[in-house]
């Protein structure tokens, strides 16, 4: 009978793969027009919600309150509009041979990394206004959870389908090892 021992050697951080070397491929840029159409609709909701807010208890309110919310609204619609363009140029993905990164953020940044044998489906999504410009995003639903799914937007149409087909093949390679 063979005698297998465990094994659990340390590792030196400075040999470790180094992610800033990886070359990340960036959404495309209709998606920037997608998100600020998105951000704009929100915003203007917004907007209006504060200005009916305004017309119906401007008595209540006074004149000084009413402004201090139409200009909160109108700033914080700014803000929304402006993080939303910032924030773009940071949403970026990468290919693996056994996982795919996404990594996003322009105050919070984030880096997920999903590997391929977590995997357990993935689906691709359209709105409107994606299909308009023909993007879709691509989810992708892991073993852990929904905390560790991953949507990976602004994708073209055909691009997603594609990953999609390839990471269904890789999960695929990856139970029958």
């Amino acid at each position: 009978m063979s005698q297998s021992f465990f094994e659990n050697n340390q590792l030196s951080v400075e040999t470790l793969p180094r992610l800033h070397a990886l070359v990340f491929q960036n959404l495309e840029k209709d998606y920037l027009r997608v998100s600020l159409i998105a951000a704009s609709i929100f915003s203007s909701l917004f907007v209006i919600a504060a200005v009916i807010i305004v017309f119906f208890l401007s008595d209540e309110l006074g004149s000084l309150k009413s402004m201090l919310i139409l200009g909160a609204a109108l700033i914080i619609s700014s803000l929304i509009m402006w993080l939303t363009y910032k924030g773009f140029k940071f949403k970026k993905y990468a290919l693996r041979q056994k996982d795919i990164l996404f990594q996003s953020g322009y105050i919070f940044r984030s880096q997920t990394v999903v590997p391929f044998n977590r995997i357990q489906h993935c689906e691709i999504n359209q709105g409107p206004i994606d299909r308009a410009f023909d993007l879709a995003a691509l989810k992708i639903y892991t073993a852990g959870g929904s905390y560790s799914d991953l949507s990976i937007p602004g994708l073209h149409r055909q691009t997603a389908e594609d990953l999609k087909h390839f990471i269904i093949k890789k999960t695929a390679i990856g139970e029958e090892e």
